[in-house]
């Protein structure tokens, strides 16, 4: 059976796994379910880390946008020593290991193989250092989870919140509700990779408007994270699928997301 791979990441963060998938003898289809559109422009004033005990990023574009922000206002000033940079799992991490802007050892997030990659995760890493922090900034997009933030203010940590980013549902055009049509004739064939709760309403709603739901329904996913999967089966249940989708859910790196790819493909 042919296998088609449908990579619904922000554009530019599906190229490695399409490069892989077609490795591995599948066809990669790459249908961004959300755009990243900024809110903050360059020259535009923002919290400095220095100002901070702690920066928590909560995603990969969030320690992305801040970065190349702080980069254009600080004249080549390095991150201050006495303040720490986290994010949720390794994977969001990335960027600020490859700016050279951060030290690894002021980096803090749950170890790749920790079964979830989430805030509550993180909080366990953070709790060992929590004397120490006075003052967090957490960078995020314009919507998301608040825990991480209530959790650090009942401890009477200051918190400050920095919206950098905005998601927003794609539409996917012509050429690639063709593309897809054509690869859902056989449902089974198909392995969806889910990387947000709000992408899965972002997909759901393109299915939905090109006639594929009950399709859809008898696909294979990918989730990173259990939220994740429940957010695929209430949609589901709420479309009359009653038979549970087929999912597996695993980390956000790229090598946990192929495995776990090659293991619904196999199936």
């Amino acid at each position: 059976m042919n296998v088609n791979v449908v990579l619904t990441r922000p554009d530019g963060r599906n190229d490695q796994l399409a490069a892989r998938a077609l490795a591995a003898g599948w066809q990669p289809l790459a249908l961004p379910a959300l755009a990243i559109r900024p809110l903050v422009q360059p020259g535009q004033c923002m919290p400095k880390p220095g100002d901070y005990d702690l920066v928590v990023f909560v995603s990969r574009n969030a320690a992305r946008l801040y970065l190349d922000l702080l980069v254009g206002q600080s004249s080549g000033q390095a991150w201050p020593e006495r303040t720490l940079a986290a994010t949720v799992g390794r994977s969001s991490a990335q960027p600020l290991y490859d700016s050279s802007f951060i030290q690894d050892a002021q980096i803090v997030h749950p170890d790749s193989t920790a079964r979830n990659q989430d805030s509550e995760a993180l909080w366990q890493c953070l709790e060992p250092r929590l004397p120490a922090i006075r003052k967090v900034l957490i960078v995020r997009g314009e919507s998301g989870r608040e825990w991480l933030g209530e959790q650090c203010e009942r401890m009477g940590i200051d918190v400050d919140r920095l919206a950098l980013y905005r998601r927003e549902p794609t539409l996917w055009n012509s050429s690639q509700a063709a593309a897809l049509s054509q690869a859902m004739a056989v449902p089974e064939s198909c392995v969806f990779l889910l990387t947000s709760s709000e992408s899965v309403d972002a997909i759901h709603a393109n299915i939905s408007r090109l006639g594929l739901s009950r399709a859809w329904g008898r696909s294979r996913f990918v989730a990173i994270h259990e939220r994740i999967a429940s957010r695929l089966q209430s949609v589901l249940g709420a479309t009359g699928n009653v038979e549970p989708p087929m999912v597996k859910v695993c980390s956000p790196s790229d090598d946990s997301i192929f495995l776990a790819i090659s293991q619904m493909a196999s199936r």
